[in-house]
């Protein structure tokens, strides 16, 4: 059409639909959100672990996977650019813990929830890839970027001519969990940056009828719609779509990561049901911290992956840098408006929040165990003092 003769107008169309659609079911409550995912998510698992089994059972030819394994090589860009894209598996980790504030005793379901995921993308990650190189020649795989699951399952001997299309069905239901957890897990997160002087307090309100904070769900689903329709202005919107989220899963990965490490020194005392394993009790001023042997080997991993982006990832190399930036000099401009300290920080009785909190998410015990933990640091501070 004119000169956007290279733009698909009926995919964006259909994404800016689904898009508006998901505005509209996440203002209205999180539980219609959560049950969109649960039924379609259900679905999903149901019908990857069928193509899965008849693709092992009818099609799969290990001969053929030992051939590609032993004389395919990819070049390390390739290598790079596969290996930095495969985070892209884990969209929708993220939106657990963004959401925990809205769930009940989330010291229980938020661990084991993440795991599960952990290992329920690993597995199908692992299942997919090591079936589809025994059933077809990589190249022919290669050629279907755009729907390879599809390609893969018609090629399965009696589930084929169904499963083939519905699989594609399959990938646009999968697409729409994701961006429905996105849609959910950004407003909650910068509804709370709102609530800590991060970004403007004009973000921290709540639907008067549904009490959901449906500026923040307009206004970054706004910055989403602009995203999607730049990205069908480049020659591949979903290449330039998946740069772009590589880029940002591995910045806040990697962050997490971070404030995982520094947390274990600034605030010992609260509770921590679930810890990463591998920890080394060191004395840090005068108190044991468990110091995070994974939290540095996942930091170095992450960091790893993100340098494969810049390096093979055009757009995530000039569009990440450039939205970071972009939302520094806003966030700079807002706390220097308000008096904030730019790099400082603004004095907070933290361990006060920390009591809310427990008693918002009906975590009894373990406010009960993060009072006496202070009970005994007062405990010892008097003593020491006493000396």
């Amino acid at each position: 059409m004119g000169p956007l003769h290279h733009v698909n107008l009926v995919w964006m169309a259909e994404a800016l639909a689904l898009v508006f659609f998901l505005i509209a079911l996440n203002i209205r409550g999180m539980r219609e959100s959560s049950l969109l995912n649960e039924v379609l998510g259900a679905i999903d698992i149901l019908t990857e672990s069928t193509i899965i089994v008849f693709g092992f059972l009818f099609a799969w030819r290990p001969e053929l996977l030992a051939h590609q394994w032993v004389t395919q090589f990819p070049t390390f860009k390739e290598f790079a650019y596969g290996s930095s894209l495969a985070i892209i598996s884990f969209v929708g980790l993220e939106s657990i813990s963004q959401a925990a504030q809205e769930t009940k005793r989330p010291a229980t379901v938020v661990p084991r929830t993440s795991v599960g995921l952990i290992f329920t993308v690993f597995i199908f990650a692992t299942a997919f890839s090591t079936m589809s190189l025994g059933v077809l020649p990589w190249q022919d795989i290669a050629k279907a970027v755009g729907d390879p699951v599809a390609t893969l399952a018609h090629a399965i001997p009696f589930i084929g001519i169904i499963a083939g299309p519905f699989a594609a069905l399959l990938g646009a239901t999968i697409l729409l969990i994701s961006a429905n957890s996105g849609v959910m897990s950004a407003s909650r997160l910068t509804f709370a940056m709102s609530q800590f002087n991060f970004i403007s307090d004009w973000f921290n309100a709540v639907h008067p009828r549904y009490r959901t904070p449906y500026r923040t769900i307009l206004v970054f689903s706004g910055i989403g719609i602009l995203q999607l329709v730049l990205s069908f202005l480049t020659p591949n919107a979903m290449d330039t779509l998946g740069n772009m989220y590589a880029f940002g899963a591995t910045t806040g990965y990697i962050l997490v990561f971070i404030a995982l490490i520094k947390l274990r020194f600034t605030d010992p005392y609260a509770p921590r049901p679930y810890k990463v394993p591998l920890n080394i009790k060191i004395n840090y001023r005068g108190r044991v911290v468990e110091f995070p042997i994974l939290g540095v080997i996942g930091t170095l991993g992450i960091s790893t992956i993100l340098f494969e982006v810049i390096l093979t990832h055009a757009i995530g190399r000039i569009a990440g840098p450039a939205w970071i930036i972009l939302c520094f000099l806003y966030y700079a401009y807002y706390r220097r408006s308000k008096g904030y300290p730019i790099f400082g920080n603004i004095p907070r009785d933290w361990e006060a929040q920390q009591i809310k909190v427990l008693e918002a998410a009906e975590e009894y015990d373990l406010l009960e165990e993060y009072k006496q933990a202070l009970a005994e640091r007062e405990r010892l501070e008097a003593k020491a003092h006493a000396k």
